[in-house]
């Protein structure tokens, strides 16, 4: 009976160590900072939202809106005001997808990228350095 009850303990104090000193994992993101909605855009889109997202290492604005034709995504990925990625998926309404990564170097893109993050509270966009 006491080998059993030494045995038992022993298994409990292993667990409960184990358990104790699991390694935390990181997470990947922090969370929404902020979401605006009815964004003045150009291509016209209507129902459009951006949603500003905390990472570890990056903040993205994921922009969705309606097109006359279907329905466009754009993500764009940034540190302070360095613009990381952007690229953007349009669906049509017959079903057809299409995808294209914008040209970072490009005036217009970082013009685009610029009048979208202004659209975010000041606070929001500082927690993104």
């Amino acid at each position: 009976m006491k080998l059993k009850t030494l045995i038992l303990s022993g298994l409990t104090c292993l667990s409960l160590g184990a358990c104790t000193s699991a390694p935390v994992i990181p997470q990947l993101q922090a969370g929404v900072l902020q979401e605006v909605q009815n964004l003045e855009v150009y291509p016209d889109t209507t129902h459009n939202s951006a949603k500003l997202t905390k990472f570890i290492d990056k903040c993205v604005i994921e922009f969705r809106g309606q097109l006359k034709a279907g329905r466009s995504i754009e993500q764009w990925a940034f540190k302070g005001n360095t613009l990381i990625s952007a690229g953007s998926a349009t669906f049509a309404q017959d079903g057809t997808s299409t995808a294209h990564n914008f040209d970072l170097h490009d005036a217009t893109v970082q013009k685009n990228f610029l009048t979208l993050r202004d659209h975010f509270h000041k606070d929001a966009l500082a927690q993104c350095n």
